[in-house]
């Protein structure tokens, strides 16, 4: 089977668990980037499809080889990025990947209220960055609802943006590859498919949403939707306006990969898709 141009993830995959939750304009031309000024609940699609599958801006790229420097760690690692200290959990892992650019994706979380994850999400929306695309590029942003009953009231159909992610790749056959904080197995890979949101794997057995939202009580049953397809909510281009993001602070520095507290899966890359190949939006 034939992916977008990002990494190969095959290996990277586990049986679905739990996992925690989260207390410049671009140019049009460019592959990654977003029309100026679009709205992010347009009929018509964010990004042209044909732009949308093609090889990986260098952008996309430093969020593949800053997210590859993280997988593995704990969950809720302490680690220090160019000099500044992050705890991964949901929204501290993404913030962390972002970092290694000299992109601070917290830079206006003191506008908004709410946990980070909406507060992220906030921020793209007031760039009408946010979309749903059939194809994400890679370093989009995945938001997800009703991942665990963030107001405590029971109801596992209100909790709006309770985690996140990054895309890092996707299938011809719409299978999203993305990294994010793991409750149980902390920084890792897993999948997701809009196609087919309530199905955990497919027929011939590939994984194709893993495990997302979790039991509201401790070892209680999971709630009726609780795959990551099943949950997701929007994505957020984030590097279509990454000048908006740029810290002032430290240059942008890609250091050696961060010890993997646990053993890493190789992720090598991946062939371009070939023209003429596109699947249908």
């Amino acid at each position: 089977m034939k992916r977008s141009p990002a990494v190969n993830l095959a290996g990277c995959f586990a049986c679905a668990c739990l996992l925690s939750s989260c207390a410049g304009f671009p140019s049009s031309s460019a592959p990654g980037s977003a029309p100026q000024n679009a709205p992010a609940d347009s009929s018509k699609p964010y990004r042209d499809p044909v732009l949308a599958r093609a090889a990986p801006t260098a952008d996309e790229s430093l969020v593949i080889e800053s997210a590859k420097r993280l997988i593995g760690q704990v969950p809720n690692a302490k680690v220090t990025v160019n000099k500044r200290k992050f705890t991964l959990d949901c929204i501290g892992t993404v913030s962390a990947i972002f970092w290694y650019m000299n992109i601070d994706i917290q830079k206006d979380f003191p506008k908004y209220s709410g946990n980070g994850v909406s507060r992220l999400y906030q921020s793209l929306e007031s760039r009408s960055a946010l979309h749903s695309d059939a194809y994400p590029r890679a370093g989009d942003i995945i938001f997800w609802d009703n991942t665990w009953d963030a107001n405590a009231d029971g109801d596992r159909t209100n909790d709006l943006r309770t985690h996140a992610g990054i895309v890092l790749a996707v299938d011809d056959d719409g299978t999203i590859h993305y990294i994010h904080e793991n409750y149980l197995k902390g920084v890792t890979i897993e999948a997701m498919n809009l196609r087919t949101p309530a199905l955990a794997s497919d027929a011939s057995g590939k994984r194709i949403n893993n495990g997302m939202a979790i039991s509201t009580i401790s070892g209680g049953p999971k709630p009726e939707r609780f795959l990551s397809g099943d949950v997701f909510s929007r994505y957020g281009d984030i590097l279509g306006f990454k000048n908006e993001f740029l810290s002032e602070i430290i240059p942008p520095v890609i250091p050696p990969a961060l010890p993997p507290t646990v053993p890493a899966p190789a992720v090598p890359q991946l062939p371009v898709l070939p023209a003429g190949e596109l699947p249908a939006q």
